[in-house]
């Protein structure tokens, strides 16, 4: 019975570090596709990662990861603050979202008062924006009830690395 809880509980920490990034890639990718609404995207992925905070945490403090739905709403396109602040250099753009996200998770070192794993997590979200997200490299094509779901790579690259990163805070930070 003793090894079926250790294997169980691995199990469950092996899904946090893996399943729950791959379902935040999933999740921005399709929100991001042709006919389907960006809120999934700005709404859903904060949801999930506050969700996976109150649990591990058990603080109401970790609301605060919701102001990453601001982030995520940020626009970056060629008539964007950002993009007209940074004369259109996608590394400054993008990167400076990924910061403002990794800002959002600065209350779980707080919490916690360990900053390595903040300052790691973050490193890994500021990249993943500034050197990933603005690249094309291709989609799939997933067919649903008849209908084709095109998903960008670039956004499961992008929200998959942030989802691991966001959970390694959670979980380690």
């Amino acid at each position: 019975m003793e090894k079926l809880k250790k294997w169980i509980g691995k199990l469950t920490e092996a899904f946090k570090l893996t399943g729950i990034p791959f379902l935040i890639g999933i999740l921005g990718a399709f929100a991001g596709s042709e006919g389907t609404s960006l809120l999934w995207r700005r709404c859903g992925i904060p949801l999930i990662f506050t969700v996976c905070a109150l649990i591990e945490l058990k603080s109401l403090w970790v609301i605060f990861l919701m102001t990453i739905w601001g982030w995520l709403s940020l626009g970056y396109g060629e008539d964007s603050f950002l993009r007209k602040l940074y004369k259109g250099n996608n590394y400054l753009t993008r990167g400076t979202i990924g910061i403002l996200i990794s800002l959002s998770f600065l209350v779980i070192p707080v919490i916690r008062s360990n900053w390595i794993f903040y300052f790691l997590g973050s490193l890994g979200i500021i990249l993943v924006y500034a050197l990933n997200s603005w690249r094309g490299y291709g989609q799939f094509i997933l067919k649903w009830k008849g209908k084709n779901i095109y998903l960008l790579k670039v956004d499961m690259v992008t929200y998959g690395v942030l989802g691991m990163c966001g959970m390694f805070i959670i979980l380690k930070g």
